[in-house]
């Protein structure tokens, strides 16, 4: 006899949440609450290149 396969109604629930929310972000929506603006700043003093690894150089 066959088995009939039981699908979760936890996991058809997360499904289709994260559906919606991939819709809506790909419509607008939503759009920038997925995505982080990182900004930073470089000294030229904390860049470590091969030369300095190399020579041993190191601070």
């Amino acid at each position: 006899m066959g088995r009939s396969r039981h699908t979760s109604f936890a996991i058809m629930t997360v499904a289709a949440i994260a559906a919606g929310a991939l819709l809506l972000e790909h419509t607008g929506f939503l759009a920038g609450a997925f995505r982080t603006e990182i900004l930073a700043r470089v000294d030229d003093g904390d860049v470590v290149n091969a030369a300095d690894i190399a020579g041993g150089r190191m601070r």
